[in-house]
């Protein structure tokens, strides 16, 4: 590890015993309009197995045991465990690659978080929090190690709690996955007499906000660095759709209110923006929740590729043309938000095809909605696509930001994957090719 150590040195450009410090150079970065035009760094700080799917293929031994952040820190040796983590904090993205986004006119990177970076109890297969930030084997290090990156390259960052003890939606990006999201585990099963989890989950955003806070009372960023603080990923289990509404109120009435307030108090009056996950609901679902809502966005994802409706799409003869026109007319609904929106999350995919997308790690995966002749046509060699296609995923990705843009922006997911293994969702890989602009503030418009 002593060696391990001297290497990541080595890698940050210091010597032994030095340690980073901030450059207070900020240069010009973005458009100079107030838009969020950003890249998710998803699969860093929060595994998921489609975007790094060797990280978990090398663990499992031809089984599908490990299939999340949770089995991971389960089933591998402490040791392991600790070992591979590292090896993939410091090594998934670089300062070059940020640098690459910067300039072509990205402003900000949102960057997914795990909740055990902070919190953990008894039961849970995580090691204890290393709240160390200047100890390499602490994830915390390299988390700050990337905010100072985003600083120097004259960058925000939008940090995202993705996971939430219990999980939130049942999904491996939450750092638990379940069969169903009825057996997810974030609101208890007799919600509201059991709230420990959704209770511990706002101890957790006071723990984390008090820690990036500290970060910039004590000159390791600045304030102005952190564009936002959100405060839980995609809690699907408000959104109503395998409880028939009935859970709403628990996000609308309850946790909603009691996190903004969380991060108020932590921040007071120079704090970033506040940011809530649409959890599936309208925006007119946002109306007079919040009795102060200054400070607070939308992050509203929007995705055409999960599920029936968008297999339907994808083996209709004019489907991309489809995809075109929704994705222009995504942005009437956003002017009836009582709140700025933006959306945090979009790709360029229009099938679930990828490789433990949809329904996470599995020995044979089998997307559950697609058609085999649909798969084998988009999980294709890139380069051998026809340019028809190529067009349309230039055009895709133009129509899809101009109606994201009549809001507060856009934020793409994701920056990279392991060896460029999913095209669509691979921004750093999309735009080698020539498929997404080379200048975000001078390009063409599809809508």
């Amino acid at each position: 590890m002593a060696n391990l150590k001297i290497l990541l040195l080595v890698t940050l450009g210091l010597s032994v015993g030095e340690s980073a410090s901030v450059n207070n150079t900020r240069p010009k970065t973005g458009c100079s309009d107030g838009k969020v035009r950003g890249v998710n760094l998803g699969g860093w700080f929060v595994m998921e197995p489609w975007i790094t799917p060797k990280l978990f293929e090398e663990v499992n031994n031809g089984g599908d045991k490990i299939v999340d952040e949770y089995t991971y820190a389960q089933y591998l040796d402490p040791q392991i465990y600790k070992e591979r983590m590292i090896r993939h904090w410091e090594s998934f993205y670089s300062k070059e690659d940020l640098q690459t986004l910067v300039n072509t006119g990205i402003s900000h990177f949102r960057i997914p978080v795990a909740y055990w970076y902070w919190d953990i109890e008894d039961g849970e297969p995580f090691p204890q929090p290393n709240m160390n930030d200047n100890d390499f084997q602490s994830p915390l290090f390299y988390l700050k190690r990337c905010l100072q990156w985003i600083e120097e390259l004259g960058a925000q960052a939008i940090l995202d709690l993705h996971t939430a003890p219990g999980s939130q939606n049942g999904y491996d990006n939450s750092g638990r996955r379940f069969p169903r999201i009825e057996e997810a585990q974030w609101t208890g099963s007799n919600y509201p007499v059991t709230i420990h989890n959704i209770a511990r989950t706002l101890r957790i955003i006071k723990k984390y906000s008090a820690f990036v806070k500290n970060w910039m009372d004590t000159g390791v960023i600045r304030k102005q660095t952190i564009y936002g603080i959100g405060i839980l990923n995609e809690p699907h289990i408000c959104a109503g759709w395998n409880f028939n509404g009935e859970k709403w109120d628990i996000c609308r009435d309850d946790f909603y209110p009691k996190a903004v307030e969380t991060v108020r108090s932590v921040f007071h009056n120079y704090g970033p923006k506040i940011i809530i996950d649409v959890a599936g609901r309208a925006f007119t679902d946002f109306d007079d929740i919040f009795a102060d809502p200054s400070g607070i966005e939308i992050d509203a994802h929007n995705y055409q590729c999960f599920g029936k409706q968008w297999n339907d799409v994808a083996q209709a003869w004019d489907g991309w043309q489809q995809h075109l026109e929704i994705s222009c007319n995504n942005k009437d609904p956003i002017p009836e938000s009582p709140l700025p929106v933006w959306a945090g999350e979009f790709s360029l995919a229009i099938t679930e095809c990828q490789k433990y997308l949809q329904g996470g790690y599995q020995i044979n995966y089998v997307p559950p909605d697609f058609d085999p002749s649909v798969c084998n046509y988009y999980n294709s060699n890139f380069d051998g696509y026809s340019w028809d296609y190529k067009e349309f995923l230039q055009n895709f990705f133009l129509a899809q930001i101009d109606s994201f843009e009549v809001g507060a922006g856009w934020v793409f997911w994701t920056g990279k994957t392991e060896d460029h293994c999913a095209p669509e969702w691979d921004y750093l890989f999309l735009l080698k090719h020539d498929i997404l602009p080379k200048d975000l503030c001078n390009r063409p418009h599809y809508c």
